[in-house]
């Protein structure tokens, strides 16, 4: 199954998928991952009562940020168990708050945005930041200084 605001079932059909509205996709799918280009029409997709609308067992994966996040709706519905378990990567305020109910959880894997970064992109980071690291090191100009 699945949904995007732009599926047709014709187009879902061709990649052997059935469109279904959101809300049967969070109510009756074990699995349900987000991936959705940020908008105003996305931002708040996941509100509380969708999220505890969610069987059980469900595990949530997202890359988008939960309206109900917010508000502690997420860590509620997760606290109440339903979804069962989720993986988050994005939220409403970042780096999110120690303090937030989210981190107490145990059924939820937390991870600062980073979901999309594959192992080359680790990479390139590293040695840039071995590079300027060497350079403040040794008293030389930063390759690439921050601006304000």
């Amino acid at each position: 199954m699945a949904w995007s605001p732009h599926l047709t079932a014709e187009r879902a059909a061709a990649r052997q998928a059935t469109a279904v509205p959101l809300d049967e996709l969070l109510a009756t799918s074990k699995v349900v991952s987000l991936h959705l280009v940020a908008s105003a029409a996305t931002r708040h997709l996941l509100s509380a009562e969708r999220l505890a609308s969610m069987r059980r067992d469900a595990l949530l994966g997202q890359h988008l940020a939960l309206g109900a996040a917010r508000h502690g709706g997420a860590a509620h519905a997760l606290a109440d168990g339903a979804p069962a378990m989720a993986a988050l990567d994005v939220f409403d305020e970042e780096p999110l708050p120690a303090e937030h109910p989210l981190r107490r959880l145990p059924n939820a894997l937390l991870t600062p945005h980073l979901g999309f970064v594959a192992q080359p992109v680790f990479e390139q980071f590293a040695a840039g930041v071995v590079e300027c690291l060497a350079a403040w090191l040794h008293g030389e100009p930063l390759p690439r200084p921050l601006r304000d």
